[in-house]
């Protein structure tokens, strides 16, 4: 993978796309179409020759039927390479769709139960170029894609890095990261996708399985986010904490390539699986809380290291009381950015409840909790997440 970072790097999408194809499937969706950033995109291939088509329907939790139709209609067109242009869905259709362009069966067959699940991608997929215009996901760097299953209503992870050198995975060919494309990102969405970066830096900083060198990039991260997202948020055309912001999603994404998430996100696709019209951020924003707290007990001292470079004073606290201090940053943080607080302002209900608990133990981030969680305690978290009436 080839990855560039600065203002003004996205430009070069026709010079490496030359290198890779001759027609660019370029994956994006209206927002991003409207609001001019893909005009860019094209003129650069236009300069070098390449041809290209762009599917611009891209849909908030994409879905393995809208996939499935978009990647037969790019073998239809003969385009060898894939172009993402959007945020954390584009990214994940995109590579979703590079993939079954060269691989046989359907998205459900390359569905990972787990990290020992890994080895299902067989051939390449179509080389891909990642543009990212949000600093959330970290999709432009990472070797998954998370994709609604729909007649199972959940969403799935597929992926898989290489597991041997050349060998084939689920990632980007290479990734341009330009941090000049998020200064027109509104409010909420700058809100929405910088918690979920957040999410993704705590969860694989205490995480089974995680290392020192995911937790090097994860403390960063976080570090990054907590000094600059409500600049973001409230001063969308302050270039220094937009570029902050994207290299603290992109370290998080990273980071997602070593270790795995939590208990957040198993709940938070979970709830998208069955309620596609829920931003994942939001999901997130509303379990973070609530699951450190069910992780508080086997996670203390590395919570406590999360509120240290949060901006916390640990002096005179007790590693407890640090590590509960985390859990309020992380709060306060949601709060001041008027994220949602509970399911219940998400629409969720009750009866639903029971469905999203069990739905969380299919999802492989489950296996990277740091504290073990199952059925029974997804459903009390979830339940503590609904709010009151």
């Amino acid at each position: 993978m080839m990855i560039e970072f600065g203002g003004g790097v996205s430009a070069k999408v026709g010079e490496y796309a030359r290198r890779l194809g001759k027609t660019a499937f370029i994956v994006t969706d209206k927002g991003v179409a409207h609001a001019g950033i893909l005009a860019g995109v094209e003129d650069s291939l236009s300069k070098v020759g390449i041809d290209r088509i762009v599917f611009d329907e891209v849909i908030p939790n994409p879905n393995d039927t809208l996939v499935e139709k978009v990647a037969a209609y790019l073998k239809v067109q003969k385009c060898d390479l894939v172009v993402a242009v959007g945020g954390g869905s584009s990214m994940d259709t995109a590579k979703a769709i590079a993939l079954l362009a060269t691989n046989p069966g359907r998205t459900a067959d390359y569905v990972l139960a787990d990290f020992s699940d890994l080895g299902k991608i067989k051939t390449h997929p179509l080389p891909l170029i990642t543009v990212p215009t949000t600093a959330g996901t970290g999709s432009e760097v990472d070797f998954w894609a998370v994709i609604t299953i729909a007649d199972r209503r959940m969403k799935f992870s597929i992926g898989q890095g290489p597991m041997y050198p050349n060998g084939p995975y689920l990632g980007a060919t290479v990734c341009l990261v330009d941090p000049l494309l998020t200064l027109g990102l509104p409010p909420k969405l700058t809100a929405s996708t910088g918690i979920d970066a957040l999410s993704h830096a705590v969860e694989t900083y205490v995480a089974k399985g995680t290392n020192p060198f995911v937790e090097a990039l994860a403390l960063r991260s976080i570090e990054l986010i907590a000094r600059y997202l409500r600049t973001a948020y409230s001063e969308g055309s302050n270039v220094e904490a937009r570029e902050s912001m994207m290299l603290a999603s992109h370290l998080a994404g990273i980071c997602e390539n070593f270790a795995n998430c939590g208990g957040i996100h198993s709940l938070a696709e979970a709830t998208g699986g069955i309620r596609g019209d829920i931003a994942h951020g939001d999901a997130i924003a509303v379990y973070f809380p609530h699951v450190m707290l069910y992780n508080l007990p086997d996670a203390e001292a590395k919570f406590a290291k999360i509120a240290t470079v949060m901006g916390e004073e640990r002096r005179d606290l007790s590693l407890g009381e640090a590590a509960e201090k985390a859990i309020g940053c992380v709060r306060k943080l949601i709060e001041d950015l008027k994220m949602p607080t509970n399911l219940r302002s998400l629409g969720i209900t009750e009866k639903e409840l029971p469905a999203i608990a069990e739905r969380a133990t299919w999802d492989m981030c489950t296996s990277g909790n740091p504290r073990a969680i199952g059925g029974d305690q997804f459903l009390a978290i979830a339940k503590k997440a609904l709010g009151e009436t």
